[in-house]
Order: structure tokens, then C-alpha cells, then sequence
């Protein structure tokens, strides 16, 4: 049997058919803990800035994976990056952030390695296969 080590997603992109492709291609390898659609990086935020006012991290035992699309209207991955990076060292531990995109422009993957956050480089269309590869990477998903 498979295990998730991951509490819960947020798939912060602009296009709601990514989102639900995304989602979709979650449930297909059997991960059944919450998923989170957020169109743009300051809604995300503002979700994990409420989270945190509301409840606190310190409770969570499992990361919650962060998977953010470069390009977005108003915050977009570098910008969402900037906010992320004020967020106190024990509310980053919780998360764990891979870039998803459809850029094949170098210099955005140079540029996103340059934000300590960031754990990984994902480019779309996104599959199964990647996620897989991706959670096993870091430890994430046992088969």
C-alpha cells in the first residue's frame, strides 16, 4: 500500500482547467487529503496568512505541498515568493514549494532556485508520473 506524507495541496494557478486537471491527476494516484485551488499567489497568502492566524502550523506533522504556477495576474509566483519568504521560519517548515510551468525559459529556472523555498522545477503539462517522482524525491510518498 502507498502512503501520502503530505497533509493537504494548494495548486496556486491562474487557469482553472490546470486546477482541476491537477486535482484530478491527485485523486488518479490515490491522494485522498485535501486539495486547494487558489487562481493567484495573494489569494494563497491570504489563505495561509488565515491558516495560521486561525489555527498555527505547530500541529501539523505532515507539509502541505505548494505547487505554483509562474505566470499570474495580480501575485504572481515572484511575487507570491516575496510575501512567502517574510512568513517566520516556523511557518515555512510546513510547506514544501514546487514551480509548475509551462516556461521553458531558462532564466525562470534560475530565477526560482534563487528563492531558498523553492524545493523543485516542474514543467506542464503536469502527470501523475511527475507527482510521483517529485513526492518520492523528498520523501513524501511511499509505494
Amino acid at each position: 500500500m502507498s502512503a501520502f506524507k503530505i497533509r493537504e495541496v494548494y495548486l496556486v494557478d491562474d487557469d482553472a482547467i490546470v486546477r482541476m486537471v491537477a486535482g484530478k491527476i491527485l485523486k488518479n494516484i490515490e491522494f485522498k487529503n485535501p486539495i486547494f485551488g487558489f487562481e493567484n499567489g495573494k489569494i494563497a497568502i491570504e489563505e495561509i496568512t488565515r491558516k495560521v492566524s486561525e489555527n498555527g502550523l505547530e500541529f501539523f506533522s505532515e507539509k502541505i505541498l505548494l505547487l505554483l504556477d509562474i505566470n499570474m495576474p495580480v501575485m504572481d509566483a515572484w511575487a507570491f515568493l516575496d510575501e512567502f519568504k517574510k512568513f517566520d521560519q516556523e511557518i515555512k517548515k510546513h510547506f514544501l514549494i514546487s514551480i509548475i510551468t509551462s516556461s521553458i525559459d531558462t532564466s525562470d529556472k534560475v530565477k526560482a532556485f534563487s528563492y531558498k523555498e523553492v524545493s523543485d522545477y516542474i514543467t506542464k503539462p503536469l502527470t501523475g508520473k511527475h507527482i510521483l517522482e517529485f513526492l518520492t524525491k523528498h520523501n513524501l510518498y511511499e509505494e
